[in-house]
């Protein structure tokens, strides 16, 4: 084919393709809606899939370990390996299990008691205010106002999202169902991966480098990879640790200080910490009023416990466990859960640390390679301001003219 002809096609063809991205980008915008509520079929039906590949990704390290072991008794490979992703499995539910046999009964019989008690303690506290408002007129205008406001609020709220309400919880009853299946389903994909991991990792792999023929951009890709999964598993695995050991210390403190509700609170506490930074305060929030409603003195002493176990937590026993897995300062995770709380809700404020870390680990990649583009240092404290200002005193400035000291 001729130079030039092979220009014209080449033109053609590029111009063929951007029409199309345009054209296919107008009837994008103008389906909208018909496109997301595609996708959210897509995903709904993908649910069972996703959560046996996160299942799979947390247990993997469990079925390695146990494979070694299984391994060192002369079993065969792929005997070993069926073992061990069964054992994994069972380890799992039994974990599960276990905590659910330990923790509920005590929990529904705290519920029970909260259920019971609450008339009699919202009375008690209702007399006490009645008391402090006799004594102060104006206090009791105000107080008086609220209550009417607070009626008027909820009275509508009966009126317009009562039935709503009820119907959604009645949805959700009957969704009980759907979810088990999903959850068969999710136990048959993760056993399906962890049997044949290497071999999904492998065709992924292949797929990657099938597509791209960069192979500097393919080892960077890697190498990217391979961090994220880093950043992710130490994470993770390290926060569910470090929860249960705070939730443990919670438990035995408020039993010591005899305070109530003493297990029902320290799961609240533990699962809340899975949140970075702020987690033991927003489980203190619901935690502090239930001890409010027996004693506002013991409620008092809960939060000072509080802010003394997240201090605990966050100088000591957090370090030793995750290290330094994010590398992201106090300011960037604050960053991360207020940007992944408000575009993934609750579950973005426990996996946006990571996901932040991701992205700042691949835009200091970028800029470090710019960089050395430039012969330029890399290291963040050669751009410290006063240290270059430091440099300037009584040398060269940029024309080259020497500075006086100062």
């Amino acid at each position: 084919m001729k130079p030039e002809k092979n220009f014209f096609v080449k033109f053609g063809l590029a111009v063929f393709i951007s029409l199309s991205a345009v054209v296919a980008f107008y009837f994008f915008l103008l389906r909208y809606q018909e496109v997301k509520a595609f996708f959210k079929i897509i995903t709904s039906s993908l649910q069972p899939v996703m959560a046996g590949i996160v299942l799979a990704y947390l247990l993997c390290p469990v079925t390695k370990f146990l494979e070694r072991l299984c391994c060192k008794t002369k079993l065969r490979a792929s005997m070993a390996r069926l073992i061990s992703v069964l054992l994994s499995i069972v380890f799992a539910f039994g974990i599960l299990s276990f905590f659910c046999a330990l923790v509920l009964p005590q929990l529904v019989e705290s519920v029970k008691g909260l259920i019971v008690d609450l008339p009699r303690l919202l009375e008690v506290q209702l007399e006490r205010l009645n008391n402090y408002l006799t004594a102060d007129n104006e206090a009791a205008y105000t107080v008086m106002q609220m209550i009417s406001s607070v009626e008027t609020s909820l009275m509508t709220w009966i009126k317009t999202n009562l039935f709503a309400t009820v119907s959604t919880v009645a949805g959700s009853v009957i969704s009980i169902g759907s979810a088990l299946v999903n959850l068969v389903v999710s136990v048959i994909v993760t056993i399906y991966l962890l049997l044949d991991r290497e071999r999904y990792l492998a065709q992924v792999r292949k797929l990657f480098f099938a597509a791209s023929k960069n192979q500097r951009f393919n080892r960077i890709v890697m190498e990217t990879a391979h961090q994220v999964n880093q950043i992710f598993g130490g994470f993770i695995s390290g926060k569910l640790l470090d929860s249960l050991i705070v939730g443990i210390i919670c438990f035995v403190c408020l039993k010591v200080m005899n305070m109530p509700y003493a297990l029902l609170v320290s799961v609240i506490v533990g699962v809340t910490n899975i949140i970075p930074m702020f987690g033991p305060f927003i489980g203190a929030v619901p935690s502090a009023f239930l001890i409010l409603l027996v004693s506002p003195a013991k409620c008092v002493a809960f939060l000072v416990f509080i802010v003394i176990l997240q201090q605990v937590d966050g100088n000591i026993i957090g370090p030793r466990i995750l290290g330094n897995s994010t590398g992201l300062s106090a300011l960037y995770v604050t960053v991360a859960m207020l940007l992944f709380g408000k575009l993934m809700g609750f579950m973005g404020m426990i996996v946006g640390v990571p996901l932040f870390a991701t992205l700042y680990y691949i835009i200091k990649r970028i800029a470090e390679y710019s960089l050395r583009q430039q012969n330029m240092p890399v290291e963040t404290a050669e751009y410290d301001y006063k240290k270059e200002e430091n440099k300037n005193i009584g040398g060269e400035n940029e024309q080259g003219q020497i500075q006086p000291k100062v």
